[in-house]
């Protein structure tokens, strides 16, 4: 049996910091710590207060209250 990948949707945030395991971003409500390892986008010359459109699977996003 072979496992599936978990469904990805592609959310728009605001980025605000980025550590060795994590990104902050902002939904529009509030701030959200998202693991970078559940993260596709390549965060390489973002600056805070940029609008990012990020990858992350669907239950991440429903668990974080961004759906």
């Amino acid at each position: 049996m072979s496992r599936r990948e978990p469904e990805k949707i592609e959310v728009a945030v605001t980025f605000k910091h980025i550590t060795d395991r994590a990104v902050l971003v902002n939904d529009g409500d509030k701030d959200i710590w998202l693991p970078l390892s559940q993260v596709e986008y390549d965060f390489c010359d973002t600056e805070p207060g940029d609008t990012l459109e990020l990858l992350v699977p669907e239950w991440l996003a429903k668990e974080r209250g961004m759906l």
